[in-house]
């Protein structure tokens, strides 16, 4: 199998996989962000790698997925997956309550109305905004150590970072190939976003709107992950990243209002929330393609 028939062969077991494991979510008519779309979105993280392995076998291709940590020569990609993401969120959602004060909810009412959905009665505080600006920063430091979130992420890096991207950029070249990942990534997602997954309640063009804009945050996402696997020759960094993304990008809602406009923000799958993204994501398209080392060779 060549290099191209590789990519269509991940890409039609990938989506293949998808569709059958959301597949219920239709059928049964499935209550969004239920426990039946929390288990299948669990799952489906871990697609991208079984795609990978399957086609590998298919393939007979014994080609690496760097997996070896690359920790001594990669210092600092390591630095800027374990804080860039926390960073980056925080801004965002600051960036989005100083351009939408009146979402600005300190009293954490939006909280306290998903745990009466849930069925807990229990009071949630008011905080001040020095200590909701304090949690946010404590949030942002411990993320990297969140080990759960990272194994979680490694389903999606070793099929996307680390089997696909190396076949793309030699079909497309680094930038291209970078860009065409993060999109194809993104598309991927497009059954759970119908679910609630990112974009949740109601907002215009639901859920159309919402895919586009997944499509645009796993793109600039995914550029952040790829520069992370091709200048460290390994997809931990990807995953510490991605684990850290996950591990703060519901807590803007804690001092959310309710109403608001998830297209926008506060979370980082907002325009306006992954404002930081986008500009890092910019500034490493820039560095793409201008080394003259090949981490993927």
């Amino acid at each position: 199998m060549g290099r191209r028939g590789k990519i269509l062969a991940f890409l039609g077991v990938e989506y293949a996989l998808v569709i059958i494991f959301t597949l219920p979510l239709f059928l049964l008519d499935a209550e969004p962000l239920g426990p039946l779309m929390m288990g299948i979105s669990v799952a489906f993280m871990f697609l991208p790698a079984a795609s990978a392995l399957i086609v590998r076998a298919l393939a007979r291709d014994r080609s690496g997925l760097y997996l070896r940590p690359n920790i001594r020569g990669a210092k600092k990609q390591y630095l800027m997956a374990a804080f860039l993401p926390g960073a980056l969120a925080l801004a965002g959602a600051a960036l989005y309550f100083v351009l939408f004060p009146g979402d600005l909810d300190l009293s954490m009412g939006y909280m306290s109305g998903v745990l009466e959905l849930s069925g807990v009665e229990a009071g949630v505080p008011e905080v001040t905004l020095p200590q909701a600006i304090g949690g946010g920063i404590l949030l942002a430091a411990i993320a990297p150590l969140v080990a759960v979130n990272h194994i979680a992420a490694f389903g999606e890096e070793v099929g996307w970072r680390g089997f696909l991207l190396p076949l793309l950029i030699e079909e497309l070249g680094e930038r291209r190939a970078v860009f065409v990942n993060g999109v194809l990534w993104g598309i991927a997602h497009a059954p759970l976003v119908c679910f609630g997954l990112n974009y949740t309640g109601e907002y215009p063009g639901a859920p159309w709107s919402g895919i586009l804009m997944m499509v645009v945050f796993a793109t600039v996402l995914g550029i952040f992950m790829s520069y992370l696997t091709l200048r460290s020759g390994s997809i931990w960094p990807a995953c510490i990243a991605h684990g850290a993304v996950n591990a703060v990008r519901e807590a803007p809602l804690l001092i959310c209002g309710a109403g608001y406009n998830v297209l926008l923000g506060p979370k980082p799958s907002g325009i306006i929330g992954m404002a930081g993204f986008i500009i890092l994501g910019a500034a490493l398209m820039l560095r793409l393609g201008t080394s003259e080392k090949r981490l993927w060779d």
